[in-house]
């Protein structure tokens, strides 16, 4: 489910900061409004694109290609969005090889390349649910019925209990059940999409290996949330399998290290569980050219940087 085109650029900004917000995690902060307009490509047959002077606000779990400008690797670095403000666009960069370690010792007024937003992103469930649910008419009479009923007699709403939430989890995101779940640096992507719900109607799980990390946009907004830590420092000791129920949620969204997605995969088969998972992979070019970042699906070989990174967990073979 790919969603609708975003004006794609490649230009250069400025940093406004990086910081160190974990063992090994930076969080870096760029400069929105861009120091030269750039000019996006036009439409076949129309006349000069229009310029823009800001980096467009991506979708969550969209990701930026990023190099710092002056650099000594070939190619940039795909960074998932973890904020975006009228200011400033964040990301979380675990510092790994001489790519990422680059963008990590950037300081402030630094210049940086920047490539996106690319991929697709995680979609609402309410625009997901309602092809899920397949409501017959009667149900539909049924559930108006007993709305007036309920009002006068208490029985009558239990008597339409299985009606109303079904109807009720079809129309409104406040009562579907949903998870969000981030494994490690693939807590970014997650917090962002956060950003997107309303307060208090989703869950939130964050695991780690040791203590945690860029939850402070999305743990506010969450109704419950559940931490795991590999050596206990911080929440349960352990992993997501400790604290996760797969069969209390309608959606779920996850990004993190593959073996957490395998299991998150596993563990909706066989239920009502609608799983999308954000894939890390590796990319050069990015633009889906090069098929370095191809994964297997269902439907054949997919790019993960323009077919992804979001997918639907039923369709990827991991």
């Amino acid at each position: 489910m790919t969603l609708k085109s975003f004006p794609r650029i490649h230009c250069q900004t400025r940093v406004r900061s990086c910081k160190e917000i974990g063992d090994g995690v930076f969080e870096l902060s760029l400069n929105r409004h861009l120091p030269v307009p750039f000019q996006v490509p036009s439409p076949a047959g129309s006349n000069a694109g229009k310029y823009i002077s800001k980096i467009p606000v991506p979708s969550p779990g969209q990701f930026f290609m990023l190099k710092a400008s002056i650099s000594g690797v070939l190619l940039a670095r795909p960074v998932s969005v973890y904020y975006c403000d009228g200011a400033s666009i964040r990301f979380l960069i675990l510092k790994k090889g001489r790519g990422t370690g680059e963008l990590c010792a950037l300081k402030k007024g630094d210049p940086v390349d920047v490539t996106g937003p690319s991929g697709n992103g995680f979609i609402l469930p309410d625009k997901i649910i309602p092809g899920n649910f397949n409501l017959p008419e009667e149900d539909e009479k049924y559930f108006n019925e007993s709305k007036l009923e309920a009002v006068a007699n208490a029985s009558g709403l239990l008597a339409s209990a299985s009606a109303l939430l079904k109807l009720l989890r079809s129309r409104d995101i406040h009562f579907l059940r949903v998870a969000l779940v981030g494994g490690g640096i693939g807590i970014a992507p997650v917090s962002f999409f956060a950003s997107r719900f309303p307060e208090k109607c989703f869950d939130l799980f964050a695991c780690f290996r040791s203590a945690p990390y860029g939850m402070e946009f999305a743990a506010p907004r969450a109704e419950n949330i559940f931490i795991t830590t590999e050596d206990g420092s911080a929440g349960v000791k352990g992993m997501l399998p400790d604290v996760f129920n797969p069969s209390k949620y309608d959606v779920v969204y996850a990004c993190g290290p593959v073996p957490m997605l395998k299991y998150i995969k596993a563990s909706c088969a066989g239920l009502p569980v609608v799983a999308f998972l954000s894939l890390e992979q590796h990319m050069a070019c990015g633009a889906g050219a090069c098929l370095g970042c191809s994964i297997p699906t269902l439907s054949g070989n997919r790019r993960c940087c323009v077919d992804g990174p979001v997918f639907n967990a039923a369709e990827v073979c991991l």
